[in-house]
This record gives structure tokens, C-alpha cells and sequence, in this order.
């Protein structure tokens, strides 16, 4: 068992700290910097906080699209990444073949599409979904 606070907790504590107390005594010049980094720990610390979940429902759904044969084991990190990153070639092969075009499959491929940029824009910048933004 880690001990607390998790990895994802202190990337939060140090952002917030950032942005709090560091980002308003640095030089206006060195600003736009410090904004990028507190930007990127957000990021992690919501993917560390969610941890592979997203990724697993994406290749799900991918496999579920395509009709491909569902994998026996839950594969995790780099074989996860690596099967997800295939699935998403055969996505990229079947637009392009023009397998999508029309039909079913071209609101699945839609629906799919929407969501998985919905859940990079939930990692990326969470208060833009939250305004209720479409």
C-alpha cells in the first residue's frame, strides 16, 4: 500500500501551490511558463487519479466498432497503450477505406469519436465541460 498523500494528491498540493503562491512573484515574462507547467501537472495528476480506466474503455469500445475479438485478459500499461494504439490504426484504415461513410457505422464511429475527445478534454481542461460547453 502507498502511503498518503498519492503520487496524483501532491501533484495537486504543488500545482495548487504554483498557482497560488509561486505564479504571482514571478516575472511577468516567466508567467506564460509557469502557467504550461502548472497545466501539466493538473493533466497528470487527473490521469493518475483516473489511472487506466479511460484507456480501457476506449479500446473496448474500438474493439466493440470494429468488430475485433475481445482480448481474455485485461491487458494494463504499455500492452494496453500498444493495443490501443493499433485499434486506432484499424479505426484510421476503415475511415480512409471509406468504411464509415455512411449508415450505422458512420454514427457509431462518430459517437465513438465524440466521446474520446470529451474524456481528453475532461483530463486536459475540465472547467470547459463543466460550463456546460457541448
Amino acid at each position: 500500500m502507498r502511503d498518503y498523500p498519492t503520487g496524483a494528491q501532491l501533484l495537486e498540493s504543488a500545482e495548487a501551490l504554483l498557482r497560488a503562491q509561486l505564479l504571482p512573484a514571478l516575472p511577468a515574462e516567466q508567467r506564460q511558463n509557469a502557467l504550461m507547467i502548472a497545466r501539466a501537472m493538473g493533466i497528470a495528476a487527473r490521469q493518475l487519479h483516473a489511472g487506466e480506466q479511460a484507456e480501457r474503455e476506449e479500446l473496448a469500445a474500438l474493439q466493440a466498432l470494429l468488430q475485433s475479438a475481445e482480448c481474455p485478459t485485461q491487458p494494463g500499461g504499455e500492452e494496453l497503450r500498444a493495443q490501443l494504439v493499433e485499434a486506432n490504426r484499424a479505426l484510421g484504415r476503415l475511415i480512409r477505406q471509406g468504411g464509415a461513410d455512411a449508415g450505422d457505422v458512420h454514427a457509431q464511429v462518430f459517437r465513438h469519436l465524440e466521446q474520446v475527445a470529451r474524456q481528453k478534454v475532461a483530463e486536459s481542461n475540465p472547467r470547459y465541460l463543466q460550463r456546460g460547453n457541448p
